[in-house]
């Protein structure tokens, strides 16, 4: 059996932080992860700086060689107030439609009858924005739905929240992936509720919260500033970045840290104008931002951008590039070549392809001949009393602006640049589901930091791996002179603390399950342990009980430690304990692991019904005889 589970694409997702993942709690006092955003834009003279020589109003770049100066990057929007005012208006009419839960009006102080009751709507709101966000990480908007439904339903504030346990806060996720997010949210809420100063209120500025609240980065903080508390301050999530790079026509390497700070310095000015185009009311920086990327979402996709719906069409560099090259020979004008000493630096060699043909000027002078053609035949059949045929310029005329739209598209899907992706770490490990006479199945703990961390799990022993990177190619063998069979006694012997010969290996299947980072298969066996092996029901150390007087003594320093593989080594120390079926069904596992689970119940489920039929069968032959 082969089953196979996969991590939701980031592309999917309504919000991935494009700052460095935080690691799991718990962690040292947070560096900022950007500098402030405040300094951003004068870290880009060339682009931002209001004057002559930084005005947006040039004309597109000539393709293919596309040059162009620093200032081409300057966003058309900052001269554009109507089309903000578009984008605003846009999302105003799309915003109910997708029917998310923790979308709400913005909280306006005048209808608070005092400071208090207005800190207590704070709190509330803030709170359900925050776990929202965390939420919608990696995550598809119409997974995150029910799930942030239950949550608040289960925890309705961030009081009830931090009172939780780690189990049932990490139960409540099961589902959802990347787990470590859980367990930063926990870590987090207990930290807002017992500070003295936040005392159950997220800060309301993204430089206090990225500061005080653990798993807190530049994008949720910017996120819950603007859209609760209607701070003018940006968001960059993946829709947003490719909204702006388009916007900019910036083809410049997106991980690139002079790409992701000019990014941020974009998307900080064009908040703040927007702000000034809103009237400055609070409510405008949370619907700028959500704006933007719902746009992304819907609109400005990565692969079928819907340009001719978009409210921003007219500010997008992107869409003027490819308007101006389809155009050519028809008046339209590129921008004039700049010196070599001005050239933009940013921006990497566009990628050359042949020029084609003219679309519009070949499907004219098309049309033009057909047309000339149809109106000799009108005058030839006319007097012979034939009906007139009917003209098809319509439909052609469609599909050639199809066409256009088309070419358009595609040149628009070169932003942002496409960079080449670093292969992913391949590991192979034995995932033992060891069960003893009582049907009880051995667990044990993962480590409390790294992958999957402090969740349950059947024992894993990585058997080969390897690095990431180019030199990925070849994996590494780590036992490549020991049998199978041998291995799995060894491994499961480590296990226990009486030493039993396994009576029963049964080969359950392989289960492939890719992180983020790891193409990870898992070979699943089930392991009987006999009768006489009966007395390791109570040598394991149970999480609760603390080290067990038969069982090994299990070393902090050593479940603590990280290890990169997924699976453990031979020895390894870890919390274990046995399970019944129904606990082993309600244990907060990783989706992996759970699959491993649901393949051996298929697995046993078919032997059961396969004896089944062989009995039925058997003892029809009999009644037959007889």
């Amino acid at each position: 059996m082969a089953v196979s589970s996969k991590r939701r694409a980031a592309s999917s997702s309504a919000a991935s932080d494009l700052s460095p993942s935080p690691s799991a709690p718990p962690r040292p006092a947070k560096k900022a992860g950007r500098p402030a955003v405040s300094t951003l834009s004068s870290n880009f003279p060339r682009i931002f700086d209001h004057s002559p020589k930084t005005t947006s109003n040039m004309p597109a770049s000539v393709l293919p060689a596309r040059t162009h100066t620093p200032s081409y990057h300057r966003p058309l929007l900052l001269e554009q107030p109507d089309s903000i005012a578009s984008l605003l208006t846009w999302f105003d009419g799309v915003s109910s439609k997708r029917d998310m839960p923790w979308r709400a009006s913005f909280v306006d102080p005048s209808d608070s009858a005092s400071l208090a009751e207005l800190r207590e709507v704070y709190k509330k709101r803030a709170y359900q924005v925050w776990i929202s966000e965390i939420m919608l990480q990696q995550t598809r908007v119409e997974t995150v739905k029910s799930y942030w439904v239950k949550w608040m339903t289960k925890w309705p504030t961030i009081e009830d929240l931090a009172f939780a346990s780690e189990e049932d806060v990490l139960a409540a996720w099961r589902g959802l992936g990347y787990y470590s997010r859980a367990t930063r949210i926990h870590t987090a809420a207990k930290k807002v509720v017992n500070d003295p100063t936040m005392n159950g209120l997220l800060p309301d500025t993204p430089t206090e919260l990225e500061t005080n609240v653990p798993g807190v980065g530049p994008y949720t903080a910017g996120a819950i500033s603007s859209i609760v508390f209607g701070k003018p301050v940006p968001i960059l999530d993946g829709n947003v970045a490719r909204v702006l790079s388009r916007q900019l026509a910036l083809y410049a390497n997106p991980k690139a840290k002079l790409t992701t700070d000019l990014m941020w310095a974009a998307a900080d000015v064009l908040v703040k104008k927007a702000y000034e185009v809103g009237g400055e009311k609070g409510t405008v920086p949370g619907e700028w931002n959500q704006g933007l990327m719902e746009l992304g979402s819907t609109l400005c996709t990565p692969l079928k951008p819907k340009c001719e719906e978009c409210p921003i069409q007219q500010s997008c560099r992107a869409y003027q590039e490819a308007d101006a090259d389809t155009a050519n020979g028809m008046g339209k004008q590129g921008a004039a070549v700049a010196d070599l000493e001005d050239l933009c630096t940013l921006c990497e060699p566009f990628p050359f392809e042949e020029a084609a043909q003219d679309v519009s000027k070949h499907v004219e002078e098309e049309e033009w001949t057909k047309q000339k053609g149809l109106k000799r035949l009108r005058q030839a059949t006319l007097p012979f009393g034939f009906p007139a045929p009917v003209s098809k310029t319509k439909p052609k005329m469609e599909q050639a602006q199809g066409k256009l739209t088309m070419s358009i598209e595609r040149h628009v899907c070169k932003y942002p640049m496409k960079v080449e992706k670093k292969k992913i770490r391949q590991e192979e490990c034995l995932v033992c589901i060891v069960a003893n006479d009582e049907s009880r199945y051995l667990l044990e703990q993962r480590p409390s930091t790294g992958l999957l961390a402090s969740m349950w799990q059947f024992p894993s022993l990585t058997t080969s791996t390897t690095a990431a990177g180019p030199s990925s190619e070849e994996s590494v063998k780590l036992f490549p002179c020991t049998p199978l069979p041998k291995l799995i006694d060894s491994f499961v012997a480590s296990l226990l603390e009486t030493k039993a010969k396994t009576s029963k290996k049964e080969w359950v299947g392989s289960i492939t399950h890719i992180f983020s980072h790891l193409h990870l298969t898992m070979h699943v066996y089930k392991v009987a342990l006999p009768t006489r092996a009966e007395a390791v029901n109570g040598t394991i150390q149970n999480v609760q009980d603390g080290p067990s007087k038969l069982g090994k003594t299990v070393k902090t320093e050593q479940v603590a430690e990280k290890n990169k593989n997924f699976g453990s080594k031979l020895g390894d120390a870890a919390l274990r304990r046995w399970a019944d079926a129904d606990e082993v069904e309600a244990e907060t596992m990783g989706t992996g692991m759970r699959n491993c689970w649901v393949a051996l119940q298929m697995r046993e489920k078919q032997l059961d019904a396969s004896s089944k039929s062989t009995k039925t069968a058997g003892t029809k032959r009999k009644t037959s005889k007889s």
